[in-house]
């Protein structure tokens, strides 16, 4: 038996597991991550870091106009396949370099 082609098999399966693992936990933390700091449903939380970095105007398209309107009325889909994609991604990289 070859024992190189059963170590190629096994790499893949695993960059594919940590691709989906990665992806996954991106999807379920990036909603409890904007809560934590500040990003809630009824807007943003008094004395949490989001209040620190919030100015007096918010720009529509910011990146803090995003996070609170994700806090507020959750991720949208096209939102979660991005961070999905985006987090797989990098997940499936850095398992594809780990030696």
């Amino acid at each position: 038996m070859d024992t190189t082609k059963i170590m190629e098999s096994h790499k893949i399966v695993a960059i594919a597991a940590a691709s989906g693992v990665t992806a996954g936990v991106a999807l379920i933390g990036a909603p409890v991550v904007l809560g934590v700091i500040g990003f809630t449903k009824v807007g943003v939380a008094a004395g949490s870091i989001a209040a620190a970095v919030q100015g007096p105007t918010t720009a529509a398209g910011s990146l803090f106009a995003l996070c609170q309107s994700a806090g507020v009325l959750g991720t949208a889909v096209g939102t979660k396949a991005i961070i999905g994609g985006a987090a797989g991604t990098l997940g499936g990289a850095v398992a594809a370099i780990w030696k």
